[in-house]
């Protein structure tokens, strides 16, 4: 019996049941590919025949410094066909439970279909029970195509990946929960690329309570679409057909212009009422140019007396540094609070260290390395050199540079100085005449160093005897000019 109980409050602390009142406080996100191009049909099934829902775009690319064509291709299965408006909900749904459970730290995304149904704001019936497990089984056979399309934050670039959203299900009956000792738990496990996408942190808040409320699909793609591109700015135009087909998904049938706008009106009315578009008159809001027309839409701006929310405190710079490595602010500050400024800032200094050698370690998380690698205190890794190390060694070989360097500089300028002496005492010979030569090698001989004196007698007769007279003449001449002595040898 203490079993069960125990088992019950573990289900409640991770699976808790969500009023509808209680949506309010979920603190909603989604994640930026996703948000851009749709990748769902807007109704709950597609037209017969239909294979693919193709999107695409032009935008350019700083990198490349060109127009770039961005295109998006959902394939559907045999069995399932191509995912609808419902599917698009639920996938929004299992983001904001992966979110809650275990805030994006882990591909598997544990949950019961009663917290899912609660999640989408559903009633709590048979009929939603079986559209959950059809929507799941369709989502995980889908396979996205993104030519261009998918932005790698990591890389800072636009790349071509092919994927699907989920590569598992596991679909258990939660309503029989409470009558078994182990609750049966349903299950999901992200695809690698869009898992990495929440790692990197490419995710976005969203006021998901908001998107529950909207009755229409498309006033959600819009609002999801809209609530990214106004981070920037406030006000945007684009052309009609563009956003109607490739950002919302509308279907190429409704071609006129008009017929666009009926279709889209509906949905830009609702969110228009929810007060998150200004509502503008359609002389402001269509703008027409020949044939083609363009679509304004503003951000409903907050009323001048409405209290402003207090600023957001800035994150600790530690974790900003996580943070730009693709680990989640929520962990990151957990991070810093539970452990030293050096310990975090070490294995900061590590992590990079591994990524610019090609660790093959982190290639299927890195964040998820990085975090463990604080939480479970690894050793560094063999052939890493501390900072502080590298440091160390580089101002050593600095110094010891700089110390060859003066030496070098300091024989260079001694070279000279004798050179230039030996000039001097030359020049002086050779400006004597035979006389003055005999005397003053007379009076050198008298005032020779006893020890070239002796060199001279010794070498009387000899090869040497020359050279002794040299020495004995160039040291008196260097007395008479004021030079030094010449050094031995």
């Amino acid at each position: 019996m203490g079993a069960q109980i125990a088992m019950d409050e573990l289900v409640d602390s991770l699976f808790p049941d969500i009023p509808p009142t209680e949506l309010q406080t979920i603190s909603g996100r989604d994640e930026m590919n996703l948000a851009e191009f749709p990748i769902t049909l807007l109704s709950d099934r597609a037209p017969k025949g239909q294979k693919a829902i193709k999107f695409q775009d032009e935008v350019f690319d700083e990198r490349r410094g060109k127009l770039i064509t961005r295109k998006v291709v959902i394939e559907g299965s045999e069995e399932y066909g191509l995912p609808t408006a419902v599917d698009d909900e639920v996938i929004l749904a299992l983001l904001q439970i992966a979110k809650q459970t275990n805030d994006f730290g882990s591909r598997e995304v544990l949950f019961t279909r009663l917290q899912l149904i609660q999640m989408l704001g559903w009633p709590n019936d048979g009929r939603n029970y079986r559209r959950i497990v059809l929507s799941l089984q369709r989502i995980a056979s889908i396979t996205l195509h993104y030519e261009n399309a998918w932005w790698d934050k990591r890389r800072r670039a636009w790349t071509t990946r092919t994927f699907h959203i989920i590569d598992n299900v596991e679909i258990n009956d939660s309503r029989s929960a409470q009558q078994e000792l182990f609750p049966s738990f349903s299950r999901i496990v992200w695809n690698e690329v869009v898992f990495d996408s929440f790692q990197a942190g490419f995710l976005k808040g969203l006021d998901y309570a908001l998107c529950v409320r909207m009755k229409l699909s498309t006033s959600k793609r819009i609002y999801r679409f809209l609530d990214k591109r106004f981070y920037h700015r406030p006000d945007w135009t684009f052309e009609l057909k563009d956003f109607a087909y490739e950002h919302v998904g509308l279907s190429r049938r409704y071609e006129g212009n008009a017929h666009i706008v009926r279709k889209l009106q509906p949905a830009l009315d609702e969110l228009t009422g929810l007060g998150f578009l200004e509502p503008l008159p359609d002389s402001e809001r269509y703008l027409r140019d020949g044939k083609d027309w363009k679509i304004r839409l503003v951000r409903k701006q907050l009323d001048p007396g409405r209290a402003k929310a207090p600023a957001k405190e800035p994150p600790s710079p530690l974790v900003a540094e996580l943070v730009v490595r693709g680990v989640t602010e929520v962990t990151a500050a957990e991070l810093v609070r539970s452990h030293l400024a050096e310990a975090v800032t070490e294995k900061l200094e590590v992590f990079d260290w591994m990524v610019a050698n090609g660790d093959r370690r982190l290639q299927r998380s890195p964040a998820g390395y990085l975090v463990d690698s604080i939480r479970k205190r690894y050793s560094p890794p063999k052939g890493f050199v501390s900072k502080a190390e590298r440091d160390r060694r580089e101002a050593e070989e600095r110094e010891r540079a700089r110390c060859e360097a003066e030496e070098r500089e300091r024989k260079r300028l001694e070279q000279a100085r004798l050179a230039a002496e030996r000039s001097k005492v030359a020049a002086y010979w050779e400006g004597l005449g035979p006389v003055e030569r005999a005397a003053l090698e007379s009076e050198a001989l008298e005032q020779a160093d006893a020890a070239l004196a002796e060199s001279l007698l010794t070498s009387c007769g000899t090869p040497l005897e020359s050279m002794a007279r040299r020495l004995i003449r160039e040291a008196h001449i260097r007395r008479l000019l004021g030079l030094p002595a010449a050094e031995a040898g």
